[in-house]
């Protein structure tokens, strides 16, 4: 897996460290390497890229991985190197409806998972507990001594405050309450050197398109539509927040404020109660007299995907409903134009599995907008890669991204350069 390169920390303007920096580069993008690869990778003399390799080979983040094979003219077989195997970053999914963990090396490589289906508890505290005690078993069974957990992260409903690692708010848990201290929380369970970092779902699920080559440089907006709907706007190859953490809630713009039904927010007529499952339901119930063949009264509940499906299958009430989503959508989509006027909208998880049917709806309702160019406002694309998958990847990359941007990783002498 190729990875954005990470940024410089704030370093001595010492030719070294730029050089250091560069070296764990090549080591996240190409995993196993010898010291000519980095030296053709880098441009950097091979006499440079050893020394920096003993630096971290003494530091523990490098370690050898034996000998690789030699040239077609023989000659000595060159020793290879890559990231500690031994160092692991652990990655949460703390979701309303489920738990998952994911167990990574630093290099990327999955060791191991583990996932459990159950409703959030009631208490912040209790859960944050269940939590921890989940992720102990988990190292516990992988032999994980304390000191190589590089870092954790929590992918969480809601917004954060990322200054002191609370939960500020999540309608999917109104109960919690708000400022919720979810890092205080789990810190015990990790060590107090370990970091613990909490990100919002959308923006931690949206992440791996950071390093998508087409989106340098461009606006795009992740739609992640799940238990709960909300985006991730990215600008110039970074991830939008705000003082208040609130940019990309956009399941909470208020579309209909007549609707009768109040959202986890507080607010009436927010998108994300609009196009929610629960209101699809009520939807179905409503129409299906008028549509007793319909594909959906097979159905005990709404599930999007399966109406999606049968809409492209021409099923008239999902065609009907279908429809109804799409201008909901069509109406978020214009507000957030005004403000943002994104290069690619991309839906997440749910909306997903939309085909030709929704999308020409969505399209068609877009096109009511005069100020839209003839041709769309802007691409949209629709990612049926599994959220769980997306959203393990995302908390690699944001602990890459932390861990390898620490300072103190590349300070200090070998011991042939102090000497």
């Amino acid at each position: 897996m190729e990875l954005k390169p990470i940024n410089s920390p704030s370093l001595p303007g010492d030719l070294k460290y730029s050089n250091r920096i560069q070296i764990i580069n090549a080591f996240l993008s190409n995993d196993i390497c010898s010291a000519s690869d980095i030296a053709a990778a880098t441009g950097l003399s091979r006499q440079t890229v050893m020394k920096s390799i003993q630096f971290f080979v003494q530091s523990g983040l490098i370690t050898s991985a034996g000998k690789g094979v030699s040239t077609t003219l023989g000659g000595k077989r060159p020793e290879l190197f890559t990231l500690s195997q031994e160092k692991h970053f652990l990655c949460i999914a703390l979701w309303p409806q489920e738990l998952w963990l994911y167990l990574y090396t630093i290099g990327g490589r999955q060791i191991d998972s583990m996932r459990l289906t159950a409703a959030l508890p009631a208490d912040p505290k209790a859960a944050a507990d269940n939590v921890g005690c989940l992720a102990q078993s988990l190292l516990l069974k992988n032999r994980m001594e304390p000191k190589n957990l590089c870092a954790v992260s929590v992918s969480t409903a809601g917004t954060v405050d990322y200054r002191t690692g609370c939960l500020k708010y999540s309608s999917q848990s109104p109960a919690w309450g708000a400022d919720i201290p979810l890092k205080a929380y789990l810190q015990p369970y990790f060590g107090a050197d370990t970091p613990v970092f909490i990100e919002n779902a959308g923006k931690m699920t949206a992440r791996p398109f950071l390093l998508e080559p087409e989106l340098f440089g461009k606006r795009a907006l992740v739609i992640f539509s799940c238990w709960g709907l909300s985006s991730c706007l990215i600008e110039k190859n970074h991830i939008l927040s705000g003082k208040n953490s609130l940019i990309g809630e956009i399941g909470h713009m208020i579309i209909d404020p007549s609707d009768g039904e109040k959202c986890g927010c507080g607010g009436h007529g927010c998108l994300e109660r609009l196009v929610s499952a629960e209101r699809i339901d009520k939807l179905i119930a409503k129409r299906l007299p008028q549509y007793p063949d319909s594909l959906l009264s097979q159905q005990e509940s709404a599930v999007i995907p399966a109406l999606l499906e049968a809409a492209e299958k021409g099923d008239a009430l999902a065609m009907e409903l279908a429809d109804y989503l799409a201008a909901t959508f069509a109406s978020a989509l214009r507000n957030i134009s005004l403000v943002f006027d994104p290069d690619l909208i991309v839906f997440q998880g749910d909306y997903a599995c939309a085909g030709s049917y929704f999308d020409g709806q969505l399209r068609k309702h877009l096109q009511q907008f005069q100020y839209f160019p003839s041709e769309g406002p802007f691409a949209i694309q629709y990612d049926r890669r599994p959220l769980a998958e997306m959203n393990a990847l995302g908390s690699y990359i944001a602990l890459v991204n932390r861990y390898f941007n620490q300072p103190e990783l590349y300070t200090g002498e070998t011991d042939t350069e102090s000497v």
